[in-house]
Parts: C-alpha cells; structure tokens; sequence
C-alpha cells in the first residue's frame, strides 16, 4: 500500500496563489500593445509616411499656434500640435512606453499612465520611462481644414 501525501492548507494555498498570478499575468499580456502594434500606428519621425488616404481632422481656426489637440483620421485617433501659421504636425496617441494614449498638454503631449512627456514640435521624449519618439503622419493645411494621411 502506498501513502498518498494529503493536501494541506498551506499546500493548496500556494498552489492556488500560483496559478492566480500566472492567469492575471496572462491576462494582462493581452492588454500591453507589442513593440509591432505601437510601429503600426505610425511611422517614427525619419519615416514620414507620404502616401495614405488624406482626412479632414478639424478646422485650422480650432488649433491656435502653439497649440495641442486630440483628433481621428479615419478610425486612426492622433495628436496634432501647430508650431507655426503654415505647419501641423501629427503624431500617433500610442505612448511608445507602454501603450496608454497620450493627451495634449499646453505645448506637449503627456502619458496619463506613467507621466512621460512628448515634445509637440517633434514628438521626442522630454521625460519620463518613454525611451521613444512618437510615430509621426503626414499633415497638412488643406484652405480652412486640417487633414492628416493615414
């Protein structure tokens, strides 16, 4: 006859900690983009796509120099900032840290999720655990509207 160890409280314990963490780990894989999801929403600034299907994204009258602004083009959502009378830039919202979308913020763009900053006038980080530059689309002023290439 051989003995069976019996289960413990202590055992099944750990046992069921375990596996708990290892299924909310997993689950949360599912939630964080990959490095080729944030590269899809855009290209980085040397890479500026010129081809893609032009949308009307809002009024230049609504985005004063200097300025920030969440807009969609198409069903692609980006951030627009206007150095300039004659110049939009747009980036992706996809935070290159982690995938949180980023939000205007007076000149810049900021990360909600674990405070990185994006420079508006070129999309490279001014602080925080983002290590990349944002994805810039084309843009441009198009009479009274703002379209961005996506």
């Amino acid at each position: 006859m051989t003995s069976e160890p019996s289960l413990t409280r202590r055992s099944t314990l750990k046992a069921t900690t375990a596996a708990t963490g290892a299924a909310c780990a997993l689950a949360l894989m599912g939630c964080a983009p990959s490095a080729a999801d944030i590269r899809s929403k855009g290209k980085t600034p040397a890479e500026i796509p010129t081809g893609g299907t032009p949308h009307q994204v809002g009024k230049l009258s609504e985005l004063p120099v200097g300025t920030t602004a969440a807009a969609t083009a198409g069903n692609v959502e980006v951030m627009l900032f206007r150095p300039d009378e004659t110049t939009i830039l747009a980036y992706t919202d996809i935070c290159t840290h982690a995938g949180c979308k980023v939000a205007p913020n007076g000149e810049d763009f900021k990360c909600p999720c674990h405070s990185s900053i994006f420079k508006g006038s070129d999309g490279t980080v001014v602080s925080g655990p983002a290590k990349a530059a944002l994805p810039r689309y084309a843009a441009a002023i198009d009479g009274e509207w703002i379209t961005v290439s996506v």
